[in-house]
């Protein structure tokens, strides 16, 4: 009798541990899901953050070229308003001396 009640104890206790086995997979398949979700998730915001570095190169580029054209334009402006000043000078000078 107590072979047959500590057999039928091997088996609940078996069932038991097979359940938690089950149970168990279970939880390990989820977090390798929200483990493979979440590299996903990096790889996706690298990208992003790659992205954003190209941008800020190509629109650093840009800026740095409109600096140095501003600084050819203002030497421009400057030229000019001293050749200007020249020219009338020397007309004023011309027609003072007539």
């Amino acid at each position: 009798m107590k072979d047959l009640i500590s057999g039928d104890e091997a088996k609940a206790q078996l069932k038991l541990t097979e359940d938690q086995l089950h149970q168990t997979e279970q939880k390990v398949v989820l977090k390798d899901s929200v483990i493979n979700r979440m590299k996903l998730k990096e790889v996706n915001y690298l990208t992003i953050i790659d992205a954003e570095k190209q941008k800020f190169g190509i629109v650093e580029n840009y800026s740095k070229k409109l600096e140095w054209e501003l600084k050819k334009e203002k030497v421009k402006g400057k030229f000019k308003s001293i050749l200007g000043t020249g020219v009338i000078a020397v007309l004023t000078f011309f027609l003072i001396t007539k």
